[in-house]
């Protein structure tokens, strides 16, 4: 930065150095040629933005030619046809349009967008140049006006280019203000040449209503600097595009930038009345002016902090994401109401696995799923309901409408598990929603812990649920929050450990496979049941971190045992785990710490995940691909997803228990399973029975053509050492 400023203050030497020469006329073409060139790199700074900035850089590039093209026009008079130039002339419409067309540039570069913003910078030039122009004239311009200008146009034209500099310099230096750090030094090359023209416009007029201006006199050097600083900044602006502060925050300087002035000159004026010189109309005029640009400078003032303030209130009542009002805005509403005696309820919701989206897909996919939602709500309720989002992907919405929520809660649930598209994926949204309805006497605090309760009681319904609070929550709640840290540190500790089964071919009876399963001994409540602690770590957001420690652990113990060979590992999967795309990776990591091929291992995952087919069939591919099975564990209990079954990249279908204990006395299920089987057989999926508890379940799973079973029949979960690596007798222990 520091060599640019001194390239454009060297800019302006050589006029010092042939000032007063035969040759110093000649320095116009110099600067006429300095004035063209340098609306180039002000073009290709317009071309590196949009909007009324590229207008903006256009118009200085225009102003800097146009001051070019009259400074050729008064150099070639001068010096080639050796006429006597007029002042005024058209050199001075193309020096004059410079200054009208940079403020314009300025204006729209600074991208001042409010009306308040843009007529308080305007205003702030005007009277500024008032007040510059009243001191002026007491100081300097009366003597020269008494000693006698040419004509009143060729004074007015003289006057004009100091008032103008002194407009265009301060819109200048308040777009300086407004750069941040990092493009600051655009504005103050900006600032730099504006000065430099102010200063060669201000001594020229003076010299030219005196009659003593000369072409190539050493005040001729500031226009030099003035365009080779304008070419600098636009230079810069092609590597760095100049940025602004767009807070609506004005420093206390700014807002005293055109007093300052104007009280120099009130009291230049009466000090000049003071001293017995008459206050005379070129000085009464613009001080009349100045007033009432002042006035409307504290009107335009008052609006602006109107409407600042307006959008600060919106910004500290509202959501910036979503739109969507925030938590004090609706803790606000809900004491009104309350205090009020309205009746009114709570909808509280937390969308289900949002962090498996966020983590897996970006923070942009999950802004666009929470907007999403954000305006799904809206759909559902419209005012004078309040719709806020309390901060990640917990929502809550305070109605009046307290005699059908449970219908409200539903057609809310249908309308989140639309799809959302993100990106190239496709997402259906689920989310676990409490309801709850103020008596009169509830207040605000236990009315929110009572929605608080209600939510959690619909994630323990296995989640994309409502509840609605009932007292007896409160217990349950607590109970909740107790499993759940004994939990977290039950895996931080390794207090987790593992049980096997083996599954069997019906054939031989060797063990085909065996299937890992969690347990966990809790050292006061004894063993904790899987259908106990596996919703918990889901609602508690412990699932990933669950099923990663029992994979690595199941495949570290698989790969000791000595019938690895010629078995398999068969592991569960949550589908909150499928929907992270990171899963097939960590997956892939575990089989080569542990020496595993793709092929020894089966990840089940329940019948249920085919619901959210979009989400899961991609990480699905992905584990084929590296050679792992995939096993639909469950078959026949949850989502129907027959008609789904062939799109799925599946190897295995594990046929549910209930099917295989209803076979002996149930002619029904024996039809539906040897369809099954034979529907499985033609799409070449592989079927295990699970539940086979005695022999006879297993000889007619047999003759139906099943080839694999799980069950008591042949063994009890338990260590993986205790399971023969032979042929199975069959027992029931």
């Amino acid at each position: 930065m520091a060599w640019l400023v001194a390239l454009c203050l060297a800019a302006g030497a050589p006029i010092f150095l042939l000032s007063g020469t035969a040759v110093a006329p000649y320095t116009q073409l110099g600067s006429s040629l300095l004035a063209c060139l340098g609306a180039v790199p002000c073009l290709a700074a317009a071309r590196r933005v949009a909007g009324s900035a590229r207008l903006g850089w256009r118009l200085l590039a225009a102003g800097s030619l146009s001051w070019g093209l009259g400074n050729f026009y008064w150099s070639w008079n001068e010096l080639v046809a050796h006429a006597e130039v007029l002042f005024p002339s058209l050199a001075d419409i193309g020096y004059l349009l410079f200054p009208l067309l940079a403020t314009a540039g300025l204006w729209l570069i600074a991208g001042w967008t409010s009306i308040g913003s843009r007529l308080t910078v305007l205003l702030d030039g005007l009277i500024v140049g008032c007040a510059l122009f009243v001191i002026g004239w007491s100081l300097t311009v009366r003597e020269v006006w008494e000693t006698g200008a040419d004509s009143v146009l060729a004074f007015a034209v003289s006057v004009a280019y100091p008032v103008c500099d002194i407009v265009l310099a301060t819109v200048a230096v308040l777009l300086a203000a407004r750069t941040r750090p990092g493009s600051r030094g655009i504005g103050l090359l900006l600032l730099l040449g504006l000065a430099g023209m102010t200063v060669s416009d201000v001594l020229f007029a003076l010299d030219t209503s005196a009659g003593t201006y000369a072409t190539g006199q050493n005040s001729d050097a500031g226009w030099f600097v003035a365009f080779a600083a304008c070419a600098a900044a636009g230079w810069l602006a092609t590597r760095w595009p100049i940025t602004f502060d767009h807070t609506g925050v004005t420093a206390h300087w700014q807002t005293a930038l055109p007093y300052v002035p104007f009280g120099l000159a009130a009291l230049v004026v009466a000090g000049q009345t003071l001293a017995g010189v008459r206050v005379d109309a070129p000085e009464a005029v613009p001080l009349m002016i100045g007033l009432l640009l002042i006035l409307l400078r504290q009107l335009s003032t008052l609006l602006h902090n109107s409407t600042l303030t307006r959008r600060l209130r919106h910004q500290a009542y509202h959501d910036p994401l979503t739109g969507l009002a925030n938590r004090a805005l609706f803790l606000e509403k809900l004491e009104g109401r309350l205090n009020a005696g309205t009746p009114v309820a709570i909808v509280y919701l937390d969308l289900d696995d949002f962090k498996m989206i966020n983590d897996s897909l970006g923070h942009d996919a999950g802004d666009v799923v929470l907007r999403a939602a954000g305006e799904r709500l809206r759909a559902c309720f419209a005012a004078p309901d309040t719709i806020a989002r309390f901060g990640g992907d917990e929502f809550a919405v305070l109605t009046t409408r307290v005699h059908d929520l449970p219908a409200q809660a539903q057609w809310l649930l249908e309308l989140l598990h639309e799809p959302v598209e993100v990106g190239a994926r496709t997402v259906r949204l689920s989310a676990s929603v409490g309801l709850a309805v103020s008596d009169g006497t509830t207040g605000s605090e236990d009315l929110r812990k009572n929605v608080d309760l209600a939510m959690y009681a619909a994630k323990a319904q296995g989640k994309n649920a409502y509840a609605v609070f009932e007292p007896s929550m409160r217990q349950g709640f607590d109970q909740e929050v107790m499993l759940r840290a004994e939990l977290r540190q039950a895996l931080a500790d390794g207090a987790l450990h593992l049980a096997f089964q083996p599954i069997v071919a019906l054939g031989d009876h060797r063990v085909a496979g065996v299937e890992a399963l969690a347990r966990w001994q809790h050292p006061e409540h004894g063993t904790v049941t899987p259908d106990v602690f596996i919703p918990v770590a889901e609602r508690a957001g412990l699932i990933g971190e669950l099923g990663l420690l029992v994979l690595r652990r199941a495949c570290a113990e698989f790969a000791l045992w000595p019938g690895s060979q010629s078995a398999y590992l068969s592991v569960n999967v949550s589908p909150s785990q499928m929907i992270d795309a990171s899963f097939p990776s960590k997956v892939a990591a575990t089989l080569y710490e542990a020496g595993l091929r793709p092929g020894q291992l089966v990840l089940e995952v329940t019948e249920n995940a085919l619901a959210d087919e979009s989400e899961v069939i991609g990480t699905l591919r992905r584990l084929r691909e590296f050679g792992i099975r995939i096993a639909i564990d469950d078959f026949g209990t949850g989502y129907a997803s027959l008609r789904y079954l062939h799109r799925f990249p599946a190897d295995i279908v594990k046929i549910d228990r209930t099917y295989v204990q209803d076979i002996a006395r149930d002619p029904a299920a024996v039809h539906i399973l040897g369809t099954l089987w034979q529907l499985f057989g033609a799409i070449g999926l592989t079927a295990v029975a699970e539940g086979i508890e005695d022999p006879a379940q297993a000889a007619m799973l047999a003759e139906l053509g099943c080839q694999v079973g799980q069950g008591f029949l042949y063994g009890r979960p338990g260590p993986l050492g205790a399971i023969a690596t032979g042929p199975v007798t069959d027992r029931v222990s």
